[in-house]
């Protein structure tokens, strides 16, 4: 499970961030549904994010796919293709040329592991991993560059042999996953199978979790949230096709073969007098982009179903209705979700004053360095002082927690004032 992520110098963010997914040790509110409990602490089940476009919302996310590139920039010992490092930088100031900065915290079979790692364009210039039981602290190794070479400290000998495998533009922690480090194979088994990113950049027809709609079983619970979100659909039916890839340039089909999945949609029709009649199929492609994007979300809702993912859902109000979004947002952080944890973006500001802790909420402001800047609600101290019944949402568009569009009044008032008058 999540922890915590930091990240300094990465698109956007350009000083240390943080984003936690630990709860709040004042906040009793929502604990029992809304909270996991573990040895050492408590985790949110779900953390929203808000903040005008443009501010950096989903680069957060972007951010945690970078470090899992980072760390699969290893493939194994015959590579000698020199592969670059995915080296993004904030652009927008003097920070090109500096390295960029990730920790990442995972709490995995009730350890809880800490890894850090600080790149450059060329090289990995700093590492460490370490493990925390409830009786102990280890650092399982550390690696620094000193200008000249690379110093390497670890816990066992094993791992130490190991540095000769590891080049410069290599994660040593990559290095220890290929030789089946048992460490640091249960943190590549979280960044393989335990997240999972929803956004609008997934081809759904090739997606594995739409091909699961053959199954029976998982088809029938699909369809159960589709029908509570009432989008009335009875059945569907998914069947495998083949489809060739088009070279987009020559517009011509190469002979690669892609496996896909083709999807029917099966609605109840009706006579004149609304007496059912029958069905009727509508494939998906025809369908609504919001029946589509449920559908998706249904998918990943039913397989994850206490599977201990993290699931990151970019835009989660996009072709939503606001009643749907509460019905997601109570079903995330229901006592039905023992152990998944989600987190999202949103615009959709009616949703500050759903049941969610103030530790849940978080903010992104774009500084006028364009600088990405996060912040909790659980932050304002003031916080408690006002009343309860007060709404997030109107305090929000007051502009009290900050991270709201500012539009430019003045150039507005000239676009809108100006009147153009064509000659023929």
């Amino acid at each position: 499970m999540l922890v915590d992520f930091r990240v300094k110098n990465c698109l956007s963010y350009k000083d240390e961030t943080l984003f936690s997914m630990v709860a709040g040790n004042r906040i009793r509110k929502l604990k029992d549904t809304h909270t996991m409990n573990f040895e050492s602490f408590r985790l949110v089940k779900s953390a929203f994010i808000f903040g005008p476009n443009g501010s950096g919302k989903s680069n957060l996310f972007t951010a945690i796919k970078v470090l899992r590139s980072l760390l699969f920039n290893f493939e194994n010992l015959n590579n000698v293709k020199q592969l670059r490092l995915p080296y993004q930088p904030f652009k927008l100031g003097s920070q090109q040329g500096q390295p960029t900065e990730f920790m990442i915290s995972l709490l995995l079979d009730g350890v809880l592991y800490d890894y850090e790692v600080q790149y450059n364009a060329s090289q990995v210039l700093y590492e460490c991993l370490t493990k925390t039981t409830t009786s102990m602290k280890e650092q399982l190794f550390i690696r620094q560059w000193d200008g000249t070479e690379y110093l390497y400290e670890t816990a066992q000998n094993t791992a130490l042999e190991l540095t000769k495998y590891t080049r410069n533009n290599t994660a040593f922690l990559s290095v220890l996953n290929v030789f089946n480090d048992p460490e640091a194979t249960k943190i590549f088994d979280w960044f393989l199978h335990k997240i999972l990113f929803l956004d609008e950049a997934n081809r759904l027809s090739s997606h594995p979790l739409i091909r699961k709609l053959e199954e029976e079983p998982f088809k029938n619970e699909v369809i159960k949230l589709l029908k509570i979100a009432d989008f009335s659909i009875q059945n569907v039916t998914a069947r495998r096709v083949e489809r060739r890839e088009k070279n987009t340039i020559y517009e011509f089909d190469t002979s690669e073969v892609i496996q896909e999945v083709d999807i029917d949609l099966h609605y109840l029709s009706f006579d004149e007098a609304g007496a059912p009649i029958g069905t009727e199929t509508i494939n998906w492609t025809m369908d609504s982009k919001g029946t589509v994007r449920m559908l998706h979300l249904a998918c990943v809702m039913v397989d994850a179903y206490n599977k201990g993912k993290t699931i990151f859902i970019d835009e989660f109000d996009t072709a939503f209705h606001v009643s749907i979004c509460e019905f997601l947002m109570a079903l995330m952080n229901s006592k039905r979700n023992a152990s998944n944890q989600f987190v999202v973006t949103s615009h959709e500001i009616d949703l500050l004053d759903q049941p969610l802790r103030s530790d849940q909420i978080w903010f992104v402001n774009k500084s006028f360095k364009n600088e990405s800047e996060l912040y909790s609600l659980f932050d304002f101290v003031d916080l408690q002082k006002k009343r309860g019944d007060i709404s997030y949402a109107k305090r929000y568009l007051k502009g009290e927690f900050g991270a709201t569009p500012v539009i430019n009044e003045y150039l507005s008032n000239q676009y809108l004032d100006k009147v153009e008058v064509s000659e023929l």
